[in-house]
């Protein structure tokens, strides 16, 4: 099975490293596709382009073979809806049924994505929500436990992951920077320096 976890990552964190390493030990996911995005639904900050949020990703996930960052949407340059990536997924590996991996925020809003409920018939979805948390169902998606997700021969079921994920956000690492805020533990250690140069500077208007 394969997962596919696409986002600004804006700039990437130790939440969505976590996110990913989730769906792998607990979904048992073979490998997971990262794939930046120019999204069609939020702004850019502007502090980081497409290729260098492209490359912080490849370092996050490096020397994990099951884990592959993807440029399909940021080698667009336009903003891009996720049934376009699921339809070129399918144009790669028409014999897989991909798992698009959610967080619940954005599964409470797929309805008001481009041309849903195309997705119905294009993947199956995991939303990882906060342990002990409920999460509502949307018509139409089948609900499965973990266990019965690898028997899944066809899109259109979903599966509620309940994964301790850090208490971390893109938009709270740009209110820290802003503030002058440390950001430890927000950010791995391989691109730390990096996305504090890159977003704490120019956050401040130093470049």
């Amino acid at each position: 099975m394969i997962g596919i976890f696409g986002g600004s990552f804006d700039p990437p964190h130790c939440g969505h490293q976590a996110l990913v390493r989730a769906g792998l030990a607990l979904l048992h996911l073979e490998q997971v596709w990262v794939v930046p995005a120019l999204p069609v639904h939020r702004q850019l900050s502007g502090c980081a382009d497409a290729d260098t949020r492209l490359r912080w990703l490849q370092a996050m996930f490096a020397g994990d073979a099951r884990i592959r960052a993807v440029d399909w949407e940021i080698r667009r340059a336009r903003p891009t809806a996720s049934v376009e990536t699921l339809r070129e997924f399918r144009l790669h590996m028409p014999d897989s049924i991909p798992w698009l991996m959610l967080g619940a925020d954005a599964w409470a809003g797929l309805e008001s994505w481009r041309e849903y409920p195309e997705h119905l018939g294009l993947c199956n979805i995991a939303v990882f929500a906060r342990q002990g948390v409920v999460t509502a169902s949307l018509p139409d998606w089948r609900p499965v436990g973990i266990e019965q997700a690898r028997d899944c021969e066809s899109a259109g079921h979903v599966v509620f992951v309940e994964a301790d994920l850090p208490e971390v956000s893109a938009s709270g690492i740009r209110d820290a920077c802003s503030l002058g805020l440390p950001l430890n533990g927000m950010i791995p250690g391989s691109i730390e320096a990096e996305v504090r140069q890159q977003y704490c500077t120019r956050v401040n208007g130093g470049g």
